[in-house]
């Protein structure tokens, strides 16, 4: 029955400022067989105290030794997730909001599909005051591997970590993919866990905050924005699917080869990172690694076009 599974949400903690509302939307599940775990990264923000208004016994709470996160984010989210129980996983962030019936739609969707080994919520985009920015595509309540990457690839749907509910015996074994600073450790994450397919429930039952002191809403660490989103495309490059054999599997197939993948690269490259590079640094398009030199030059002139006439 569904409501024997045990669901480990792992928070990785740091921020104080939205703890709170990240931890009242877990608690106010409609989903109760749950065990949150929070593991405060070394955080300077005083963390225990606002820990310390909680007795839910469901509730655990580990503070690390020392920082993991400043060395690699991702190697702290490897770690936090040694400390669940359930059969299945979410990692959650410190900052998001989980609608009521979140867990409840996603265990569901996990005993309707048990061959997968993940679980996808539709996600919201907030800002600092809760107001709604943006809202998601919609996903077939089942598709492929193949079919995923094409709905990413697409950009039907926002990449996030904290909306998906992965079998945890798998995260475990496999680990979250590390790139510099998580840069596309989620999107890589969530492919590779895709590998038997993936379930997505029709409702938005996430929230995910966009903020002045979210990572990902950042315009810094553009060096390793770089780096991440080179490893990440030659990760997709190699990942070496076979040719399927179901007419859109073989359609999605053929959509996301190299060239379909190419084109996104450069625009990440371009969008996520050049552009926002002062006119001094112009030098690292030539970081751009995955570019044809024909395309590095043409990037190159409308930068400096943006950078005269565009003021971006």
């Amino acid at each position: 029955m569904a409501s024997e599974k045990l669901v480990s949400l792992v928070m990785p903690a740091y921020k104080a400022k939205f703890l709170k509302q990240a931890l009242d939307s877990i608690l106010k599940q409609s989903y109760s067989n749950f065990e949150l775990i929070i593991v405060d990264d070394a955080s300077p923000e005083n963390l225990s105290d606002i820990m310390a208004e909680y007795s839910d016994p469901r509730i655990s709470y580990y503070r690390n030794k020392q920082n993991l996160g400043g060395q690699s984010l991702v190697m702290q989210w490897n770690h936090s997730i040694t400390y669940a129980k359930g059969e299945y996983l979410v990692l959650a962030a410190d900052d998001d909001i989980y609608h009521p019936n979140f867990l409840k739609t996603c265990v569901e969707l996990a005993v309707k599909y048990p061959h997968v080994d993940v679980v996808r919520s539709r996600v919201e985009q907030i800002d600092e005051e809760n107001n709604l920015l943006g809202i998601d595509g919609i996903l077939p309540e089942f598709c492929s591997k193949y079919q995923f990457l094409k709905y990413w690839l697409n950009a039907t749907v926002f990449t996030c970590i904290g909306n998906f509910m992965f079998k945890t015996a798998v995260i475990k074994e496999k680990q979250f993919i590390d790139f510099p600073s998580a840069f596309g450790s989620d999107t890589a994450s969530a492919i590779m866990m895709a590998e038997n397919g993936i379930a997505n429930t029709q409702a938005m039952l996430f929230s995910f905050r966009l903020s002045s002191i979210h990572l990902s809403s950042s315009k810094g660490k553009l060096l390793e924005k770089l780096a991440a989103n080179t490893l990440l495309f030659k990760w997709l490059r190699d990942l070496g699917y076979p040719r399927p054999t179901n007419r859109y599997d073989l359609l999605a197939f053929s959509q996301t080869q190299w060239p379909h993948l190419y084109a996104k690269c450069k625009y990440d490259y371009y969008n996520l990172v050049i552009k926002y590079m002062p006119f001094s640094k112009f030098n690292l398009i030539g970081a751009c690694e995955l570019l044809t030199r024909k395309d590095k030059l043409l990037m190159f002139a409308r930068f400096c076009f943006d950078k005269l006439f565009r003021r971006v």
